[in-house]
């Protein structure tokens, strides 16, 4: 008799003699099967995605992430996902739209400058004006 194990897309056949050779410890369990078993029966993600997923489990069909209280199902992780990714989205306009409005108040302010220069030319000119009037007149 064989049992099918199913380890990173890897299918592997095991004789139950086998299995029966790494219950009684006569033979070394492989570190592949140890971390499909430990994630089949105890829903360890860790033990098949690595020590940066430690306190992440599955149990009845949902998803336990360390000191949430409860599983998140399939539906709300799509959801969580695209709300990450949308909350990236709205993260990077934000900073382009500070970046522009930096720009356009940087240009309001040379706009200030010269408005400033061009009044106080009008106003000179003016007065040349009226002195020139007098002198003429």
């Amino acid at each position: 008799m064989y049992i099918m194990l199913n380890c990173r897309n890897l299918i592997k056949s095991v004789r139950t003699k086998t299995i029966k050779r790494w219950k009684n410890g006569s033979t070394a369990l492989p570190e592949s099967a140890s971390r499909l078993l430990r994630f089949h029966v105890l829903g360890d993600v860790s033990a098949l995605l690595g020590q940066s997923r430690e306190g992440f489990y599955f149990r009845d069909g949902l998803l336990f992430i360390g000191e949430w209280r409860r599983g998140m199902e399939p539906t709300e992780i799509r959801t969580l996902f695209w709300q990450v990714q949308q909350v990236a989205g709205l993260q990077r306009e934000i900073r382009q739209l500070k970046q522009e409005l930096e720009r356009r108040s940087e240009e309001i302010d040379a706009l200030e400058v010269k408005a400033d220069f061009y009044r106080r030319q009008v106003a000179l000119e003016s007065r040349f004006g009226m002195m020139l009037e007098r002198t003429f007149a």
